[in-house]
């Protein structure tokens, strides 16, 4: 954990036995989110670096944890084909999301929690009910090896970045095509939109990040500067 002020290290999250593949913040910042190749992810007391939690029960490396949007919950997805649901108090699986059938590369949630995102190695990208657990909408990206996926803030749309070089919306009512972002010159890596919903940033292996207009689709601005693949892009609030 970094102060991003200074540039100083705060904490070390030592515990996992093998690479950790992401970290994140809970909503009020209090808690770290860890996923990792050793088959588990961790919940850590930010101020502290204390491990407070592991969720254990996927069988295979956890791609990535995130927090849901009200703090209470964690979605974890897995080379096991699977997603998982847990409650941060006390920690325990909630909900198995069974369906892909490759290894799950993303999952999120929509901004109210009413919804959940999973994308996969499979081609697929699927929307759950979060209550329910089962699965409303599927979405087929070309045959391709899908990155990531996320929700839109208002929950319309959702973004799909797969083994293409082009970021596509799609409508969550319908599961038609709104929208094609082309320009990259490589795969696209990682996508997201900006916290109004106005913007979306996608990072390449073509050495650039982009962002684009998520209304009309225009390219507005190229990153350039990386030598190698971009990984991620996030786009801030000002």
């Amino acid at each position: 954990v970094w102060c991003a002020s200074t540039g100083k290290c705060l904490q070390i999250l030592s515990g996992h036995s093998d690479d950790v593949k992401s970290a994140s913040f809970s909503p009020d910042s209090t808690l770290i989110v860890t996923a990792s190749c050793d088959g588990t992810a961790g919940l850590w007391i930010a101020s502290t670096g204390k491990r407070r939690t592991a969720l254990v029960g996927h069988h295979d490396v956890v791609k990535s944890a995130l927090f849901s949007y009200d703090g209470l919950l964690v979605i974890t997805a897995s080379m096991d084909g699977t997603a998982r649901v847990w409650n941060v108090e006390p920690g325990e699986c909630l909900q198995v999301l069974i369906g892909h059938g490759k290894a799950v590369s993303s999952a999120s949630f929509c901004s109210n929690d009413s919804r959940m995102l999973t994308s996969s190695f499979d081609g697929t990208v699927r929307v759950w009910e979060r209550e329910s657990g089962q699965c409303t909408l599927t979405l087929h990206a070309d045959n391709k090896v899908v990155n990531t996926a996320a929700f839109s803030p208002d929950g319309s749309q959702v973004m799909i970045a797969s083994g293409t070089e082009c970021v596509r919306l799609y409508s969550t009512e319908t599961g038609e095509c709104m929208l094609t972002l082309d320009g990259h010159r490589d795969w696209v890596r990682a996508a997201a939109f900006s916290p109004d919903g106005m913007l979306i940033a996608s990072a390449s292996y073509d050495g650039t990040a982009r962002v684009w207009s998520s209304v009309t689709g225009e390219c507005l601005q190229t990153l350039m500067g990386h030598t190698e693949a971009v990984i991620s892009a996030e786009v801030f609030a000002a």
